[in-house]
């Protein structure tokens, strides 16, 4: 009986499963982009699963069984909505992308001539791989099934039927070595222009390093107020150690002035709200400026685009113990590693935070203990408060693991530096500047007078 079913799920025409797949794959982005080269394999089963239950305990005649397979070469548009929606999307239905019926020269045509990559297999397996110890299970495939929504997939022994179907050595695990290590499967196509068409939410990325404080700050108050894309920028640290103040923070309660005059150091007031902070090369840097209606999930408010965030950091941190967001900080534990600021303008926002990496200890003696500080912090003064980041994830993980964070909810383009100016239209307000020594000198005079 397994081997006639199995026999039937492979005679079943791959097209349908293929535009079901590019539904994940304009759905999801990325993750599905990578799921799909498997799905590919297991839903002709999981399908047939489906139709077999329904079907009465009957003989069926020759001339049945043909009119059933006729059926696995088309894909209706209640098919394409069950799956959207299982994914937890809504389809448009003035859209001319979910038609009410696909022929198989149809569903053809939802894929261009581009073979999927062994890279792309192997982001695939992963995807599956929840131990990542190589191989995919049936309690693997079930987990990922069920999260998408197909009962089927909740029961372990159709799973396992799965994955005997795809079993090379029968020993009940897919092993990508021995399944994919020469070269990727043949037809398994992407379809990137059925996604735009989808208009999936597309974010700009722009990779910096080393990168003064004050031209990013200037570069993300244009990219705010003057572009209507979403933008996701990384600096990796910056190049001298400069002091970077909230909008309406005064030199005279937040800082050692007079250090802070006679050493030279530079003390830029943002664009944005939130504390003051000492950054150097050892800090890196990551904003997100996002359009509401592109993150329906997150309202245009503070308390909600920090919920977003804790969310999205949990993902790059997933297996650091201590981590989460702690009234508004992001710390291991009891110690803060990342500070946040915001600015929320109409419909746009802008969340920017300053990853310490690592940190010089005399420079934080040019900080004052602030007067209002979050609850946790229990007056330590700040090196007991903050800790290093380094002591728990690599420099080059964290950024590609944000990056990819990120990209598991947007489609990721790169954009040079060079090439910003074309993003930006007409002219804005410029909030961010360099203080001058003579506001520093004056601050440090009211201070002395106080005293």
């Amino acid at each position: 009986m397994e081997k006639s079913l199995l026999s039937e799920c492979k005679q079943s025409s791959s097209l349908f499963f293929f535009a079901l797949f590019n539904l994940f794959h304009i759905s999801l982005g990325r993750w599905v982009s990578s799921a799909r080269i498997f799905l590919s394999g297991f839903l002709p089963l999981l399908q047939h699963h489906q139709r077999v239950r329904n079907q009465d305990q009957t003989v069926i005649t020759n001339t049945e069984e043909q009119e059933e397979e006729d059926q696995y070469d088309y894909l209706s548009r209640e098919d394409a909505e069950m799956v959207m929606r299982s994914l937890g999307l809504s389809p448009d239905q003035e859209s001319d992308d979910l038609q009410e019926r696909y022929s198989s020269k149809e569903m053809s045509s939802l894929f261009e001539e581009k073979e999927a990559s062994l890279e792309e297999v192997k982001q695939a397996f992963d995807v599956f791989d929840e131990n990542r110890d190589g191989f995919i299970d049936a309690k693997e495939l079930r987990r990922v099934l069920t999260i998408l929504g197909f009962k089927e997939g909740s029961y372990l022994e159709k799973c396992s039927v799965m994955i005997r179907s795809l079993d090379g050595n029968k020993d009940g695990r897919i092993d990508f070595n021995g399944s994919f290590s020469g070269k990727a499967p043949k037809g398994l196509k992407m379809s990137i222009s059925r996604a735009k068409d989808m208009r999936l939410p597309l974010m700009n990325l722009v990779r910096l390093k080393g990168t003064p404080i004050l031209e990013q700050l200037h570069l993300e108050e244009t990219l705010l107020r003057a572009s209507s894309d979403n933008w996701c920028i990384v600096n990796d640290g910056t190049n001298v150690p400069t002091i970077v103040m909230g909008l309406s923070g005064k030199p005279s309660q937040l800082l050692e002035v007079g250090p802070v005059v006679k050493d030279r150091i530079p003390v830029i007031k943002r664009f944005t709200g939130g504390g003051t902070v000492i950054v150097d090369k050892s800090t890196l840097f990551v904003s997100l400026i996002c359009n509401k209606d592109d993150v329906p999930s997150v309202q245009p408010y503070p308390r909600s685009v920090m919920a977003w965030s804790g969310s999205l950091y949990g993902e790059v941190f997933e297996g650091v113990d201590g981590f989460q967001l702690r009234e508004n900080d992001y710390v291991f534990g009891d110690r803060k590693f990342g500070g946040n600021a915001q600015s929320i303008i109409r419909n746009r926002w802008i969340h920017h935070t300053s990853f310490l990496w690592d940190y010089n200890v005399r420079n934080m003696a040019y900080l004052k203990l602030p007067s209002k500080v979050p609850q946790y912090r229990l007056e330590r003064d700040h090196t007991e408060f903050v800790c290093r980041m380094k002591d728990y994830i690599e420099r080059s993980d964290f950024v590609e693991k944000t990056v990819k964070a990120v990209g598991n909810q947007f489609a990721m383009k790169e954009v040079n530096l060079e090439d910003i100016d074309s993003y930006a239209k007409g002219e804005h307000v410029k909030s961010t500047r360099l203080l001058t020594v003579e506001e520093l000198r004056e601050a440090m005079s009211g201070t002395a007078q106080s005293a």
